[in-house]
């Protein structure tokens, strides 16, 4: 019964005491203000009270006269930064000031960072837990400060101030301990918001180059303005500029011509103005670290270095760079013609080169030309539809047109009519002769079979990228719209280069055999790679889609091969009665419309099913890695994976790419790179770019790629290194075990 009265007495001391010392409205606590020339300051405590083992924000409160400013804890180009030193009892913490956003200040050709009017700078101060009792009555404690600032108008005065206030600790939060002021909070709410994770990093050169994933940040529609934390680093009277490169924010500034060394951490604050003319701002601060950018971000600088120069201007020979890229275009389009890619119009291509040695210069330059115009017209076609779709937010990359079930199909029609005409089974009328005549073995100067050859190798060539393609379409998306064509049709200069040397060269032209019986036998021979292609692009679609698609899709084959039986008796018929040609006729246009709607329905088949990763099955997934080494690509696993210090290699491909399904089967599946894989305890994960897939799409540009194949290797605490695009065993045990 003691202990009870003893513990009544004690509560009910502890109500008295809220009630007779604590506000109802919870109002801040200042201290007496400091009044000195042009300014005045107090310290200000968010509540009337300490809680022990718990933690007090506090405000340094300046309020300088009309015209007069303080100083940011960057104060630029001249200026002292506010200070707030205290003088705590043992056992207190206290954190570091806590700045709102400042504004730029320019005078007399100085640019400084600091504030007008009424300015509160934030700090947080740590209460040790109390020794005694929970029912203990409060004590009091005093609080001592001292402040320092500069004043600057056209003069600048310096002040200190000793400033205290005398608190009591409760042992327990008060009974009545309410919300906080308003008042106090509304200035709280001008503090930058602290961001603790951000993957940003930057590199110094002449100038600051910053880079951070705009994940990490709030949703950013204005630019933002940009204040670095710390001085004498960028040169404060050039503004850093601020522009999005794929999926980060890259900021870009002037570096301090007498800055000697980098600093490890940057303080980054990020500030938009807000739209409704009130005095808050949405801002963000965040810490970045020297480092490597990401590879995008690094392609974007590589292809504007050298573009300006020390003032930040375009220099004479700013063309340099675009020759370079011209330069790879080329390459890349010449090597190209040896990628297993172009196997599949490997037959096309030797046909036309071996006819090409049998007509006279002027016709042999004709189909030269003609077939060069097919590349590079298609080259640029793709290129500006890539562009434009990219425009309007989609992120897709090159060979996106056989990630369509639909174009595949159509590719499956087409090229099985090509193989029946180079078989001789079907004979194209005068209709049809412009496409495919000369393919054929008929009207062999036509000039117009050659273009469309090279249009077909372009389609079916391009989604694979040779050596120096991937710079080259790199510099390329990351230029204006005319220079990024222009780099695309180079690249199509380069894939048509060796048939137009032979066209224009006659030693060359008079290496190749000469014409004679054997053509017709050579031009039949040339029509089962044309099969395969079928075959091939027809378990490109059923990966796509699933069996009963590739079922409708052989239909629409055994229709498109009516349709083209009843032309060709249409034209054997062509004095025939009128009757029989109208029959005739209507059946052609039904078998015709059977085939094409057929083909339409096979593409649409459980396509929903397909570009939804989230409904794949894990069956299906795994039918594109090898089930002894590997796992599915995902950018999460990814990251704990290094995270974990552990290697990684990634390899990035589609069932429509000869290249990478050839670099499988002679590199990366054999038992070799198995136990390389095992031993050295390097994780494989394998990327299914088959059908759209924004994560795979994204991790492309991180390496500055727009296609497949990409093989990428993360060794333990080093940067990822991206392997050739044409693999054997011994290159990967190269890249893994160094010698």
């Amino acid at each position: 019964m003691h202990m009870f009265q003893r513990g009544l007495i004690v509560g009910l001391f502890n109500v008295v005491f809220v009630l007779a010392f604590v506000p109802a409205s919870q109002a801040w606590v200042e201290s007496e203000s400091v009044e000195q020339p042009q300014v005045s300051v107090s310290l200000v405590s968010e509540r009337p009270y300490l809680v022990a083992g718990q933690s007090a924000r506090f405000a340094l409160k300046i309020i300088p006269d009309e015209g007069w400013h303080t100083y940011w804890k960057n104060p630029g180009d001249t200026g002292i930064a506010s200070q707030l030193n205290w003088q705590l009892p043992a056992d207190f913490r206290v954190g570091d000031l806590e700045w709102p956003v400042p504004e730029r200040i320019d005078y007399q050709g100085a640019t400084n960072y600091g504030y007008h009017g009424e300015t509160w700078l934030f700090s947080q101060l740590a209460i040790p837990p109390s020794a005694k009792n929970n029912d203990s009555s409060p004590t009091e404690i005093t609080l001592k400060a001292q402040a320092q600032w500069l004043l600057c108008k056209e003069i600048c005065i310096p002040g200190t101030a000793e400033l205290q206030l005398r608190l009591p600790v409760y042992h327990q939060p008060p009974v009545n301990n309410g919300q906080a002021d308003k008042r106090f909070d509304q200035r709280a709410k001008l503090l930058p918001s602290l961001i603790y994770r951000a993957q940003a990093s930057y590199r110094m050169s002449d100038f600051l180059e910053i880079s951070v994933p705009l994940e990490d940040l709030p949703l950013i529609d204005r630019p933002p303005q940009v204040f670095l934390g710390q001085a004498d680093v960028i040169d404060n009277s050039d503004t850093p500029t601020v522009s999005v490169v794929d999926d980060f924010l890259l900021i870009r500034a002037k570096v301090d011509p007498y800055l000697k060394d980098s600093p490890s951490l940057l303080p980054v604050l990020l500030s938009l103005p807000s739209s409704d003319k009130s005095d808050a701002t949405s801002a963000v601060e965040f810490v970045v670290r020297e480092g490597e950018l990401p590879a995008v971000v690094m392609a974007s600088l590589a292809a504007k270095s050298g573009l300006l120069n020390n003032a930040g201007q375009l220099p004479d020979n700013e063309s340099i760079n675009i020759v370079y890229a011209l330069v790879f275009a080329l390459l890349g389009g010449i090597i190209l013609n040896a990628m297993p890619c172009v196997f599949p119009v490997l037959s096309l291509k030797i046909l036309s080169l071996v006819e090409s040695g049998q007509q006279s210069a002027i016709i042999r330059q004709q189909h030269g030309l003609a077939y060069a115009a097919g590349v590079i017209i298609s080259f640029v076609f793709i290129a500006a539809v890539l562009l434009a779709v990219r425009f309007f937010g989609e992120q897709i990359g090159w060979g996106f047109q056989l990630q369509s079930p639909w174009f595949v199909a159509f590719l499956v029609y087409l090229l099985f009519v090509l193989g029946l005409s180079l078989s001789g089974f079907i004979e194209l009328g005068s209709s049809l002769q412009n496409v495919g005549s000369s393919i054929a073995g008929h009207n062999e100067q036509h000039w117009r079979s050659s273009f469309f050859t090279g249009v077909l190798a372009t389609v079916v060539a391009t989604p694979c990228t040779a050596p120096f393609m991937g710079s080259a379409m790199g510099f390329a998306l990351s230029q204006t719209t005319l220079i990024a064509l222009l780099v695309f049709a180079v690249m199509g200069l380069g894939l048509a280069l060796p048939f137009l040397l032979i066209a224009f060269i006659p030693r060359l032209a008079a290496v190749l055999p000469q014409p004679g019986q054997w053509m017709v036998t050579f031009k039949e021979l040339l029509a089962f790679p044309i099969y395969l292609t079928v075959v091939w692009l027809l378990w490109v679609f059923s990966r796509q889609t699933n069996v009963d698609a590739v079922a409708l899709l052989l239909v629409g084959l055994v229709m498109l091969t009516v349709t083209l039986w009843l032309l060709r008796l249409r034209q054997l018929s062509s004095a025939g009665q009128t009757s029989t040609r109208f029959l005739q006729g209507l059946l052609l246009l039904l078998s015709a419309g059977l085939a094409i709607g057929v083909a339409i329905v096979a593409g649409g088949l459980d396509r929903g099913y397909v570009s939804d990763p989230q409904n794949k099955l894990a069956s299906d997934q795994q039918q594109s890695i090898d089930d002894s080494m590997g796992e599915v690509y995902d950018a999460q696993q990814l990251a704990t994976a290094l995270a974990n210090g552990e290697a990684v290699f990634v390899n990035m491909t589609a069932d429509w790419c000869i290249t990478c399904k050839l670099n499988e089967r002679i590199a990366l599946s054999t038992d070799t790179v198995k136990k390389l894989f095992k031993t050295e305890s390097v994780r494989y994960m394998k990327g299914d770019w088959t059908n759209s897939d924004a994560a795979i799409t994204a991790y492309l540009a991180e390496f500055n790629r727009n296609g497949v194949p990409l093989y990428v290797y993360y060794a333990p605490d080093t940067p990822p290194v991206v392997l050739p695009q044409i693999l054997t065993a011994g290159i990967i045990r190269n890249y893994i075990m160094p010698e």
